[in-house]
């Protein structure tokens, strides 16, 4: 046997195990790192859906009109205010009025789809005091592609009010439900041509409203969910829900008078928002009214009588100094 070659190196060949241990990590770096990216992507495109599906509900018809109340109305088309949207809605005329209401519809409603909505023109009608009732973009017949939730919907009320003054009117009241009320809270605040609102089941902020109801609704974990909807619905639509905020601004109505109007078994937007609300207003004629049972714009359902008298009596003694006609 010949001596072994000192002079030639030795080639050591890795063990099986020792080569798995080397290429192991690597395997599970890019495992784990393409499920993240997944999992990532889900969650992003589920928020983007639920962030659409809120700003983009389905429209519903219009069931009714003043003349099943029989009252005389015309159908009118105004500019929505900045970015003049042509909206649709009904001018229901009273004889030799002074003041008119205008009534500011729900989130995916329109302008009959609140219960109090005709009933209270009808009201008003017999106090003297005309309405104007309108559909908010993207909803009823009037055109648009977006649901704000408050937002851009402040510029058609604004525009509402414009048209009340061309039509003639300089006392002017607004009543709106749900986020109509929210979206008169702000409008109140900026325009100084309004003189007095009844603010039924408004929210007091709205991005405090979705981060608390917007695990109930979706049936998705708050986190990371709620963040990300709420991150991308400014992305997706532009809206934004941090400028919709009646409790930063309801104190600047402190020269005009608000009835807030909550139930008690609201469990859409509890009665502590229309609370929170009262509580900052500076008005010592705002008054608040909690109806006992009543759900989400529910005074009515509960209790019709003294909802009508309270609404028509209210915009009497604050807009027309208690003449509802020349």
């Amino acid at each position: 046997m010949a001596p072994e070659d000192l002079t030639r190196p030795s080639v050591l060949t890795p063990e099986p195990h020792l080569k798995r241990k080397r290429t192991w990590p690597r395997w599970l770096l890019w495992g784990t790192l393409s499920a993240l990216i997944l999992a990532f992507l889900c969650v992003t495109g589920i928020s983007a859906f639920v962030g659409w599906s809120l700003t983009h509900p389905p429209r519903k018809p219009l069931t009714g009109t003043p003349s099943q109340l029989g009252l005389n109305f015309t159908n009118i088309t105004f500019p929505s205010r900045t970015d003049h949207l042509p909206l649709s809605g009904w001018y229901v005329p009273a004889p030799q009025a002074n003041a008119i209401v205008i009534e500011a519809h729900g989130y995916g409603g329109n302008r009959c789809g609140d219960k109090p909505s005709l009933p209270v023109a009808e009201a008003l009608w017999q106090k003297g005091i005309s309405t104007l009732l309108f559909d908010f973009r993207d909803s009823g017949v009037s055109p648009g592609n977006l649901v704000s939730v408050g937002d851009f919907e402040q510029r058609d009320l604004l525009g509402a009010v414009d048209c009340a003054k061309a039509l003639g009117y300089r006392h002017i009241g607004i009543i709106g439900y749900s986020m109509g009320a929210a979206t008169a809270a702000l409008v109140g605040a900026k325009d100084p041509d309004v003189a007095a609102m009844v603010l039924d089941s408004p929210f007091a902020d709205l991005r405090t409203y979705l981060e608390t109801g917007m695990p109930h609704w979706t049936h998705l974990p708050n986190f990371p969910f709620t963040p990300l909807i709420l991150t991308e619905i400014p992305l997706l639509t532009g809206a934004n829900p941090a400028r919709v905020s009646p409790i930063k601004t309801i104190a600047q109505m402190k020269a005009r008078p608000v009835l807030f109007i909550a139930g008690d078994a609201d469990t859409t937007i509890p009665m502590i928002n229309s609370v929170e609300l009262y509580d900052q207003a500076k008005n010592p004629k705002d008054s608040l009214w909690i109806v006992h049972r009543a759900k989400h714009v529910g005074a009515y359902s509960v209790e019709p009588r003294e909802y009508l008298a309270k609404v028509s009596n209210f915009f009497v003694q604050n807009l027309t100094g208690d003449r509802g006609r020349h």
